[in-house]
């Protein structure tokens, strides 16, 4: 899945983010144990931005600054303006096999969920990078790309294995006259669903080929590795449970409720635990549930091949609506392949289909 949020910027913050995500202290993006960050986008290759992210650039980054040199991007990002946005790749039917499997396992699905991030990120940058220009922003032009950091995390602050990555990407874009200024976040916004739904058909993808898995029914873009319960994924869902719980206490069930809920429920993480340590423990949780690593050898041994969707019926897919857009089509087709797909080649078939949908909306004829 993929969430949203906003990143406030001032000196404050600016100064926290050096901190907390540069040096790797304790923080939301980057811990002890974790993975160097690593610069993704267009944008950031343009700046030379091409290997790890080091101490002090992300506190430029979220100033308006090239992370590298400090030199303005635009104009300076003042006080109360957004400083950038914080996108947020969870893997979270995979994570039983991520904390369990053996650490070649591990690596294999660290690597495809990495994967599966730059396809996202590169949808999103073909879509979605576009600056504001002119009073208020009130013009459109299209962007050259991101300037983004990622930073990759292996667990959830309850303590469960979750695999997830946030990119942290400037509040700037360079436009087709070489000007820096503010992206237009609508347009974000409006692409994050189809996003977070083609990060799911690439993760699944890269896993079935590499790992020859076999998956459920997608559901909501998502789907579960076959052989693994519910009550397993459950079982290590428990940051999620903390949040529902504190959701039932107060009420409600909006956006603004559930991350109200996420806030007042969230902990410190524990960087100091040596991952091996970690993965004995939710071993030894898994076989209380049925899943030893007899059972998770077994599993990966099968070998299913990848194979194609059926030919698909558009307007049954869309018949909920009387207008779609290209995003709806590219959401509903990804739910078609269960053993995932690449973005470019979704949005290829999307494209290049009978009667696929173009541009912003489309009506159903003889609706």
């Amino acid at each position: 899945m993929l969430s949203l949020g906003k990143l406030a910027a001032g000196p404050d913050a600016g100064r926290y983010y050096e901190e907390a995500v540069a040096r790797g202290r304790e923080d939301y993006y980057a811990g002890e144990g974790e993975a160097p960050g690593r610069w993704v986008g267009a944008g950031a290759a343009m700046l030379g931005l091409r290997a790890t992210v080091e101490d002090g650039e992300v506190g430029h980054l979220l100033a308006g600054e090239d992370p590298a040199s400090g030199a303005l991007l635009g104009r300076k990002i003042t006080e109360g303006r957004v400083a950038g946005f914080d996108l947020t790749f969870k893997a979270q039917e995979r994570r039983h096999l991520f904390g369990i499997g053996e650490a070649e396992i591990a690596r294999v699905v660290r690597e495809c969920h990495d994967v599966a991030v730059d396809d996202a990120v590169g949808y999103l940058e073909r879509e979605a990078c576009r600056a504001r220009r002119g009073k208020d922003g009130v013009l459109q032009v299209e962007g050259r790309g991101f300037v983004g950091a990622a930073f990759g995390h292996r667990t959830s602050r309850a303590g469960d294995p979750l695999l997830h990555t946030h990119v942290v990407v400037a509040n700037r874009t360079q436009g087709p006259d070489g000007r820096w200024t503010a992206l237009d976040a609508r347009v974000i916004y409006r692409h994050a669903k189809t996003a977070g739904y083609l990060y799911q058909a690439r993760l699944r993808h890269e896993v079935t080929e590499r790992l020859g898995l076999e998956w459920g029914e997608v559901r909501k873009g998502s789907a579960d590795l076959a052989g693994f319960s519910r009550e397993l994924v459950e079982h290590f869902s428990q940051r999620r449970a903390e949040i529902v719980e504190e959701l039932a206490q107060r009420g409600g069930n909006s956006l603004l409720a559930a991350q109200t809920a996420a806030l007042a429920t969230r902990k410190g993480k524990d960087y100091g635990v040596p991952i091996e340590r970690l993965r004995e423990e939710w071993r030894a949780r898994a076989a209380e549930h049925g899943l030893d690593r007899e059972h998770c050898e077994e599993l990966l041994a099968r070998r299913v091949a990848a194979s194609r969707p059926e030919t698909i019926d558009l307007h049954a897919l869309t018949r909920s609506a009387s207008t779609f857009t290209r995003r709806d089509v590219l959401q509903a087709v990804a739910a078609t392949y269960r053993a995932g797909v690449t973005a470019i080649e979704l949005e290829a078939e999307v494209d290049a289909g009978p009667g696929r949908p173009r541009g912003r909306a489309h009506r159903r004829s003889g609706r």
